[in-house]
């Protein structure tokens, strides 16, 4: 059963197949008009009788078989003229409530679904008033007959909530009509319940939002009170907490940064940037300092033991595997501890790679910047401080946390995870107080520190090293190196002598010299050096405003007796005696010159003041010669520049 052109209809080889009537019988009513064929059969088409003009005895049996047929029809017709609409579909999805929420997804699909029922309700209507001009008394009927269509839909594939009175409905159609898709829209979506809301202009909002973000954390309950307060000043409507609750869940954006602090919101609210790690070694490094999670006893001299203290470690952690590159280990951060993980972490790229190597950026914290920028920028080509209590741009903090986890939780003297740590992770202090004298003393807990560090970079070296790469990094000059890190023989200062520069640094005899052949020309300068404790192979010598600077080699010591002699003596004599040798042949080509050119000055002085005959016992023939040839000379030079020299005169 369908209806076509609003027409019920019967399909004819259904009612051949049911034996509602013949074939024969069918071409003879056909044939005599006792039946209307509305569509005639053609491929896979099938033919169309009207239903209200066959005779009652066929329709008494089509009705034994399927029931009343307007009613079986009726959702079909309806059905077939609902089409899905992209135009509704995104005026929904994009329709914004007053407080930037849209609406919720099963609001969408309820409107979206009444938007397109509706819409084959026009199209019914318009089909029939296309065949019927005027509905006359059958208009009310023709409602009835819709609202009972429509009721009929399947509400898992058609979930509208339109009304089941043939007059509500009618009325809901003609206000669609109207007003578009906005009618389909609640009140309540449309106006965000203003009418009824007891906070409902911009003053009463500012004032409430005042309370809730106040830095003191004011619970539900005090913020209703100090509103109600202002409230009753104000003529305004009394909330309660639980109104308090509501809007809390609704501004908690707009207060969070005051009743928490700006670096809480940076840290939690604010978009984040996701960062990929360097490709290989020494492009990035990242340092901090941390308190190290270990518990060690002091013993003074007088008073009680201690045993909560705790060290400081300055690490230095290259990006590319997160290798920690450098550290040093002491009882607080300072800047001599900053410079001496920077220093370990030059020694361990020389132990790695063979040289030292300045790294491409240096991530700091902003910890006595000024003091140590110099430092910093010796070390790096690039030096990008992080926002100063921005924990999440450092990963070397996500670096502490894993280190704290994997060798420090291990042992008896853990002291836990920060007092920032929720309770029930820390450890339990019972067990921390039966076993605090089993704690290490202070060379003890440097020891584990640095054993926690040398298992680290042993498990990590292997993969770091097979990513280096020299190409672009730029070698840090043994100088500069002593310069930022070495320390220095202070007030005492040395003269440089025909053997060198001889000092003691500490307990130890040192000779210096140097194969730079300018050094040798400050014999009276009074020399400071800068020295590395651990390699005293080299030093620095500077002056006292540091405007002269030359590297040092320890003297390499040579045996007297030739048969002392060893592989290495030979080539290191030879680099003496070459240098010996540039020496004097750079003091003859500056000093040949000048003696020349004195000699002629004398000899031309010597001629013109005193009366000194030659071995013929001339003076005046001599002056006489070196005048023509002065004369001489400016003729040929310009009759070259194609001068007439006798127009001079």
């Amino acid at each position: 059963m369908e209806y076509y052109n609003n027409i019920l209809t019967v399909e004819a080889g259904w009612m051949i197949e049911q034996g509602v009537m013949s074939k024969a019988n069918y071409e003879k009513l056909g044939q005599r008009g006792d039946i209307q064929v509305v569509r005639r059969a053609c491929r896979n088409t099938p033919a169309l009788v009207a239903y209200d003009s066959m005779p009652d005895r066929y329709k008494r049996a089509i009705v034994e078989r399927v029931g009343d047929p307007r009613k079986e029809a009726r959702q079909n017709v309806l059905e077939g003229l609902i089409e899905h609409s992209a135009t509704a579909s995104e005026y929904f999805e994009n329709y914004m409530i007053d407080d930037d929420r849209h609406l919720p997804a099963d609001k969408r699909r309820e409107y979206y679904t009444n938007a397109i029922v509706l819409d084959g309700v026009r199209r019914l209507i318009e089909g029939r008033n296309s065949k019927r001009k005027a509905l006359g008394n059958r208009a009310t009927r023709f409602w009835d007959e819709i609202s009972d269509a429509v009721q009929e839909l399947d509400l898992t594939k058609w979930p509208h909530t339109l009304p089941a009175n043939a007059r509500s409905l009618e009325r809901k159609y003609q206000r669609y009509l109207s007003e578009g898709f906005a009618s389909l829209v609640h009140k309540a979506y449309q106006t965000g319940s203003k009418n009824a809301a007891k906070v409902a202009d911009e003053n009463q909002k500012a004032m409430l939002v005042t309370f809730m973000s106040d830095p003191r954390n004011l619970d539900n309950e005090q913020v209703a009170r100090l509103y109600n307060m202002v409230a009753q000043q104000m003529d305004w409507k009394e909330i309660t907490a639980s109104a308090v609750a509501v809007w809390r869940d609704k501004c908690d954006d707009l207060i969070f940064a005051r009743r928490h602090g700006a670096e809480k919101y940076r840290a939690g609210r604010e978009m984040q940037v996701k960062r990929s790690a360097p490709t290989r070694p020494l492009l990035f490094w990242t340092m901090d300092g941390w308190d190290v999670e270990l518990l060690y006893q002091n013993k003074p001299d007088k008073g009680a033991t201690t045993y909560h203290n705790r060290l400081t470690m300055v690490v230095v952690l290259d990006g590319c595997c997160r290798y920690p590159i450098g550290f040093a280990v002491g009882h607080n951060e300072s800047p001599a501890l900053i410079r001496e993980a920077l220093r370990d972490a030059e020694r361990e790229t020389q132990r790695l790679f063979g040289r030292m190597y300045r790294v491409g950026q240096l991530q700091s914290d902003h910890f006595a910047m000024k003091n140590l920028t110099p430092t910093y920028q010796t070390v790096a080509d690039k030096v990008t401080p992080a926002r100063v209590k921005n924990a999440k741009a450092k990963p070397i903090e996500a670096w502490f946390n894993y280190f704290n986890k994997k060798y420090c939780q291990m042992q008896t003297n853990w002291s836990g995870f920060g007092i920032t740590s929720r309770k029930e992770l820390q450890p339990n202090t019972e067990y921390i107080t039966k076993y605090k004298h089993q704690f290490p003393d202070f060379e003890g807990c440097v020891r584990q520190i640095v054993g926690f560090i040398q298992a680290e970079r042993a498990e990590l070296e292997t993969a770091y090293v097979a990513q280096f790469e020299a190409e672009g990094l730029i070698e840090l000059k043994t100088a500069q190196y002593l310069m930022a890190f070495g320390e220095s023989t202070g007030e005492r200062r040395y003269l440089l002598q025909g053997c060198g520069i001889r000092c003691t640094i500490g307990t130890r005899k040192m000779d210096y010299d140097c194969f730079d052949t300018h050094f040798r020309k400050y014999p009276s300068t009074r020399w400071q050096l800068r020295y590395d404790p651990e390699d005293l192979h080299y030093a620095v010598a500077v002056n006292e405003d540091e405007s002269l600077q030359f590297t040092l080699e320890e003297k390499y010591i040579q045996p007297m007796a030739l048969a002392d002699r060893k592989e290495g003596d030979a080539r290191e004599l030879q680099r003496v005696m070459d240098f010996n040798r540039r020496k004097e042949q750079e003091l003859m080509d500056e000093l040949t010159p000048m003696e020349d050119r004195a000699r002629e000055l004398l000899e031309q002085t010597t001629l013109s003041k005193l009366l000194i005959t030659d071995s013929r016992g001339q003076h005046k023939l001599p002056k006489a010669k070196a005048r023509l040839a002065a004369a001489n000379a400016e003729l040929v030079e310009a009759e070259e520049t194609g001068d007439n020299f006798y127009d001079m005169y």
